[in-house]
């Protein structure tokens, strides 16, 4: 390991993506303020609850409103949105495989911190947009930017995380693909995320 680590040094651009992640793990510090617990990284603190799962937890306030009658939680893992359907990934059904749904049968698609993991986000939404009926609603939830240890290749995430979603980019999609924008917020919450509310079809004014 420490001949890999030296060649590494050498040959920054040859590091592979679990090594630069070990090497940046190494930077990440935990220290305690207040009795509180947090994750010290390139002079940030992050909060420790950060690193426990359940992101869906500090959305599902603002989604319940929303996210009503049939749908389903795409990437739901261990903590599925109450009373919609877990989508895993599995090989009949996926991110990206939705078979079972007819087409425009949904009420709702909500994703909480999945779609960083899918490098062809693209069609995936498209996929989800399809199986929402007609005023159905998209709930979406992932990292804010500013949340580095999230990042591709950060400290706790390697290469799951394939790219850096963000408002500016998603947000022109979904209109490009039918989708009105209901509200969202480009600002970081309390798990350093942020939402964006989307319905397909009809009428609604966005706000921020």
């Amino acid at each position: 390991m420490l001949n890999r680590i030296r060649k590494a040094i050498r040959n920054p651009e040859r590091i592979p993506p679990y090594l630069l992640a070990f090497l940046k793990r190494l930077r990440v510090r935990q220290v305690t303020i207040d009795r509180e617990v947090y994750y010290k990284y390139k002079g940030t603190l992050y909060p420790a609850y950060l690193n426990t799962g359940n992101a869906a937890w500090f959305i599902l306030h603002k989604a319940r409103q929303y996210c009503q009658g049939a749908g389903i939680d795409v990437g739901a893992c261990k903590w599925p949105f109450p009373g919609a359907i877990p989508i895993q990934d599995e090989e009949h059904q996926n991110a990206y495989k939705l078979d079972r749904f007819a087409d425009e049968s949904l009420d709702f698609v909500f994703s909480s911190h999945c779609i960083e993991h899918l490098a062809k986000w693209q069609s995936a939404l498209r996929l989800w947009i399809r199986k929402l009926k007609v005023d159905g609603i998209l709930f979406l939830y992932a990292p804010h930017k500013s949340m580095e240890l999230w990042r591709p290749g950060g400290p706790w995430v390697a290469d799951c995380h394939k790219w850096i979603p963000d408002c500016e980019v998603i947000i022109p999609f979904l209109r490009a693909n039918g989708m009105q924008i209901v509200e969202f917020n480009s600002e970081r919450d309390s798990y350093w995320s942020f939402h964006i509310v989307a319905r397909k079809g009809g009428r609604v004014t966005s706000r921020h």
